[in-house]
C-alpha cells in the first residue's frame, strides 16, 4: 500500500476522463518496463532514453508555439495551458519575464502506478524517469529546469522551476 498522498482537487468529469487516460498510459509504461526487467534488459536506460526523446520533440513543439522567447510568462501560456492546469491541479507560484515556478498538486501518472500496486520506491524511480521528459522540454527551449520536491517522493506537490540559461 502506497504512503504517497496524491488526492486530486479538480473533479470535473472531463478532467477525470483525461486523467484516467494518463493513468492508463503510466500503467503501460510500468508494465513494459517490468517485462523488460524480467528479460534482463536495462529497463531504466531504455525508459530514460525514450522519455528524453519524447521531451525533446514536445519541447520543440512548445518552442514553436511560444510567442515571446524573451518571456517566461509567455512560455507559461504554452506549458501550463488552462486544461493542463486542471489535469495536474497546477498552481503558478511565480511567473515573471525570467522565472517560472509551478507546483503540481496532483499527478495522474503517480495515481496510475499506485492503482496497480507499484511500491513507493518504484513510483519514485518512474517519476524521475518521467521528469526526464520535462528536463528535455526545458533543454529544447534553452531553459534551465530545477525540480524541487515531488509527490512521488512524499512531497505535497511537484515543484518545477524554469529559468533562462545564462
Amino acid at each position: 500500500m502506497s504512503n504517497i498522498k496524491n488526492d486530486p482537487i479538480c473533479k470535473e468529469a472531463y478532467v477525470q476522463k483525461v486523467r484516467s487516460a494518463m493513468q492508463h498510459r503510466a500503467q503501460w509504461l510500468y508494465l513494459i518496463l517490468d517485462e523488460a526487467k524480467k528479460r534482463g534488459g536495462d529497463w531504466e536506460e531504455v525508459a530514460r532514453e525514450a522519455t528524453s526523446r519524447c521531451g525533446c520533440f514536445q519541447g520543440a513543439g512548445l518552442n514553436e508555439d511560444w510567442a515571446d522567447h524573451d518571456s517566461l510568462k509567455s512560455f507559461a501560456d504554452v506549458f501550463a495551458d488552462e486544461d493542463f492546469m486542471k489535469y495536474f491541479d497546477m498552481e503558478i507560484v511565480e511567473s515573471t519575464e525570467d522565472h517560472l515556478r509551478i507546483k503540481f498538486h496532483h499527478c495522474p501518472l503517480v495515481a496510475g502506478w499506485q492503482a496497480i500496486g507499484c511500491s513507493d520506491e518504484e513510483i519514485a524511480k518512474l517519476c524521475d524517469i518521467a521528469m526526464d521528459g520535462d528536463r528535455n522540454i526545458a533543454n529544447a527551449c534553452n531553459l534551465n529546469f530545477t525540480l524541487g520536491e515531488t509527490i512521488a517522493e512524499g512531497g505535497s506537490c511537484c515543484d518545477l522551476t524554469f529559468r533562462f540559461n545564462k
